[in-house]
């Protein structure tokens, strides 16, 4: 499965990355994430591997990313690992003007087991959590509010 989400944001790019890249933001815009912790590399760089474990829909997941390419303020590529998943992200960020920039973010998935499954009964479940991430990395940026209060 592969599809493109994108969102318009009222700030500067440079601003936009340096929220984007600090891991003690990841909080407050990846919705659910208990906590995070970089197990292998340099946090932040290529090559890194970084574990998640973010509560969803009431169940509890585990999640591997490993920083793919990193281009920025340009670009910023991950792969994803949990339990049935793995996906690949692309994030592009595009000056618009001084102060707006777009983020486009381009997801592809590939499930196996009961994954599988979900995916075919409800694939719509996926793009709305990516829209609501890139949401909720809006309400930080622009308004402080944390995706904890939601």
């Amino acid at each position: 499965m592969k599809y493109t989400t994108t969102i318009k944001i009222n700030k500067p790019r440079s601003e936009i990355i340096d929220v984007f890249e600090n891991s003690e933001n990841l909080i407050h815009w990846q919705r659910g994430l208990q906590r995070s912790r970089v197990v292998a590399g340099k946090e932040g760089e290529v090559g890194s591997k970084r574990k998640l474990y973010i509560k969803i829909e009431g169940r509890n997941l585990r999640m591997t990313e490993i920083i793919t390419k990193k281009n920025m303020p340009e670009e910023w590529h991950a792969e994803y690992e949990s339990l049935g998943i793995q996906s690949s992200q692309k994030n592009y960020f595009k000056i618009i003007s001084e102060g707006e920039t777009e983020w486009v973010s381009e997801s592809e998935f590939k499930f196996s087991g009961f994954m599988k499954i979900v995916a075919k009964l409800m694939p719509e479940i996926f793009k709305k959590r990516s829209k609501m991430i890139q949401e909720d990395f809006k309400d930080f940026i622009e308004c402080n509010i944390s995706a904890k209060t939601k």
